[in-house]
Protein backbone atom coordinates (compact mmCIF):
# COMPACT_ATOMS: atom_id res chain seq x y z
CA UNK A 1 0.00 0.00 0.00
CA UNK A 2 1.15 3.23 -1.01
CA UNK A 3 1.43 6.76 1.58
CA UNK A 4 -0.79 8.17 -0.80
CA UNK A 5 -3.68 5.84 -0.37
CA UNK A 6 -3.26 5.87 3.33
CA UNK A 7 -2.85 9.73 3.88
CA UNK A 8 -6.05 10.26 1.57
CA UNK A 9 -8.25 7.13 3.63
CA UNK A 10 -7.26 8.73 6.73
CA UNK A 11 -7.93 12.22 5.56
CA UNK A 12 -11.32 11.11 4.62
CA UNK A 13 -12.13 9.29 7.68
CA UNK A 14 -11.09 12.55 9.31
CA UNK A 15 -13.76 14.64 7.45
CA UNK A 16 -16.36 11.79 8.06
CA UNK A 17 -15.89 12.38 11.74
CA UNK A 18 -15.72 16.08 11.84
CA UNK A 19 -18.96 16.42 9.38
CA UNK A 20 -20.49 13.46 12.04
CA UNK A 21 -19.59 15.43 15.21
CA UNK A 22 -20.79 18.84 13.57
CA UNK A 23 -24.21 17.40 12.58
CA UNK A 24 -24.81 15.60 16.13
CA UNK A 25 -24.14 18.33 17.42
CA UNK A 26 -27.00 20.71 16.11
CA UNK A 27 -29.42 21.69 17.08
CA UNK A 28 -32.17 24.56 16.79
CA UNK A 29 -31.29 27.39 18.78
CA UNK A 30 -34.22 28.46 20.61
CA UNK A 31 -34.06 31.04 23.93
CA UNK A 32 -36.44 30.73 27.41
CA UNK A 33 -39.60 32.11 27.05
CA UNK A 34 -38.30 35.43 29.03
CA UNK A 35 -35.93 35.63 26.76
CA UNK A 36 -38.01 35.67 24.01
CA UNK A 37 -40.15 38.18 24.91
CA UNK A 38 -37.11 40.70 25.80
CA UNK A 39 -35.68 40.43 22.14
CA UNK A 40 -39.11 41.10 20.72
CA UNK A 41 -39.28 44.09 22.87
CA UNK A 42 -35.89 45.61 22.14
CA UNK A 43 -36.95 45.29 18.33
CA UNK A 44 -40.38 46.63 18.93
CA UNK A 45 -38.08 49.71 20.83
CA UNK A 46 -35.77 49.75 18.01
CA UNK A 47 -38.57 50.47 15.07
CA UNK A 48 -40.44 52.48 17.79
CA UNK A 49 -37.02 55.04 17.73
CA UNK A 50 -36.82 54.92 14.11
CA UNK A 51 -40.29 55.71 13.52
CA UNK A 52 -40.03 58.85 16.17
CA UNK A 53 -36.74 59.94 14.44
CA UNK A 54 -38.27 60.22 11.21
CA UNK A 55 -41.48 62.10 12.87
CA UNK A 56 -39.00 64.47 13.59
CA UNK A 57 -36.83 64.58 10.64
CA UNK A 58 -39.80 65.32 8.48
CA UNK A 59 -41.23 67.96 10.78
CA UNK A 60 -38.25 69.56 10.74
CA UNK A 61 -37.52 69.31 6.91
CA UNK A 62 -41.19 71.11 6.87
CA UNK A 63 -40.09 73.45 8.98
CA UNK A 64 -37.20 74.52 6.59
CA UNK A 65 -34.76 73.66 9.58
CA UNK A 66 -32.88 70.52 7.83
CA UNK A 67 -32.36 70.41 4.45
CA UNK A 68 -33.42 67.24 2.16
CA UNK A 69 -29.96 66.00 1.93
CA UNK A 70 -29.39 65.81 5.75
CA UNK A 71 -33.17 64.67 5.88
CA UNK A 72 -32.47 61.61 3.53
CA UNK A 73 -29.60 60.92 5.05
CA UNK A 74 -31.07 60.84 8.58
CA UNK A 75 -34.09 58.23 7.01
CA UNK A 76 -31.74 56.25 5.10
CA UNK A 77 -30.27 56.12 8.95
CA UNK A 78 -33.29 54.67 9.92
CA UNK A 79 -34.22 52.26 7.80
CA UNK A 80 -31.44 50.39 8.52
CA UNK A 81 -31.91 50.32 12.31
CA UNK A 82 -35.81 48.86 11.36
CA UNK A 83 -33.85 46.35 8.86
CA UNK A 84 -32.13 45.41 12.38
CA UNK A 85 -35.27 45.03 14.21
CA UNK A 86 -36.94 43.00 11.26
CA UNK A 87 -33.45 40.71 11.15
CA UNK A 88 -33.91 40.67 15.13
CA UNK A 89 -37.25 38.82 15.07
CA UNK A 90 -36.73 36.76 12.05
CA UNK A 91 -33.88 35.34 13.72
CA UNK A 92 -35.31 34.46 16.78
CA UNK A 93 -36.74 30.90 17.84
CA UNK A 94 -39.43 30.85 20.24
CA UNK A 95 -40.00 28.87 22.48
CA UNK A 96 -43.80 29.03 23.14
CA UNK A 97 -47.00 29.54 21.03
CA UNK A 98 -46.89 33.02 23.28
CA UNK A 99 -43.65 33.80 22.11
CA UNK A 100 -44.70 33.00 18.24
CA UNK A 101 -47.64 35.06 18.68
CA UNK A 102 -45.52 38.13 19.84
CA UNK A 103 -42.80 37.79 17.35
CA UNK A 104 -45.49 37.33 14.32
CA UNK A 105 -47.37 40.51 16.10
CA UNK A 106 -43.84 42.32 15.97
CA UNK A 107 -42.84 41.80 12.44
CA UNK A 108 -46.10 42.91 11.02
CA UNK A 109 -45.40 45.83 13.48
CA UNK A 110 -41.85 46.38 12.12
CA UNK A 111 -43.48 46.04 8.35
CA UNK A 112 -46.12 48.66 8.59
CA UNK A 113 -43.05 51.08 10.22
CA UNK A 114 -40.86 50.54 7.49
CA UNK A 115 -43.03 51.11 4.98
CA UNK A 116 -44.08 54.25 6.66
CA UNK A 117 -40.16 55.16 7.08
CA UNK A 118 -39.80 53.95 3.33
CA UNK A 119 -43.11 56.40 2.41
CA UNK A 120 -41.21 59.31 4.45
CA UNK A 121 -38.11 59.10 2.48
CA UNK A 122 -40.17 59.56 -0.59
CA UNK A 123 -41.97 62.45 0.08
CA UNK A 124 -38.68 63.82 0.91
CA UNK A 125 -37.21 63.00 -2.66
CA UNK A 126 -40.01 64.66 -3.92
CA UNK A 127 -39.52 67.28 -1.71
CA UNK A 128 -36.24 67.44 -2.74
CA UNK A 129 -37.60 67.57 -6.68
CA UNK A 130 -37.94 63.52 -7.24
CA UNK A 131 -40.47 62.97 -9.84
CA UNK A 132 -43.03 61.14 -7.70
CA UNK A 133 -46.20 61.12 -7.48
CA UNK A 134 -49.07 60.46 -4.95
CA UNK A 135 -49.86 57.39 -7.24
CA UNK A 136 -46.25 55.76 -5.70
CA UNK A 137 -47.49 55.73 -2.50
CA UNK A 138 -45.77 58.83 -1.82
CA UNK A 139 -47.73 61.26 0.98
CA UNK A 140 -48.44 64.77 -0.62
CA UNK A 141 -47.21 66.33 2.28
CA UNK A 142 -45.38 66.26 5.51
CA UNK A 143 -48.46 65.95 7.43
CA UNK A 144 -49.88 62.82 5.07
CA UNK A 145 -46.18 61.53 6.23
CA UNK A 146 -46.63 62.02 9.72
CA UNK A 147 -49.96 60.22 9.69
CA UNK A 148 -48.73 57.36 8.41
CA UNK A 149 -45.25 57.50 10.96
CA UNK A 150 -48.41 58.06 14.05
CA UNK A 151 -50.04 54.88 12.41
CA UNK A 152 -46.95 52.74 12.70
CA UNK A 153 -45.78 54.05 16.17
CA UNK A 154 -49.47 54.00 17.80
CA UNK A 155 -49.24 50.06 16.34
CA UNK A 156 -45.62 49.47 18.19
CA UNK A 157 -47.09 51.04 21.38
CA UNK A 158 -50.06 48.74 21.38
CA UNK A 159 -47.40 45.63 21.23
CA UNK A 160 -44.84 47.34 24.00
CA UNK A 161 -48.00 47.90 25.99
CA UNK A 162 -48.98 44.59 26.13
CA UNK A 163 -45.66 43.14 27.39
Amino acid sequence: MTGGGRARRCGAALIASLLTLTLCGCVASRQQPGQAGAAVESALELASSAVETTTLTVTLLDDDRLTSAVADTAIADQIGELADASAALTTLVPPDDDSASARADGLDAVAQATAAVVAARAFVARDAGAELSDAGEVPADASAAVDLLDTASEAIDALLGQG
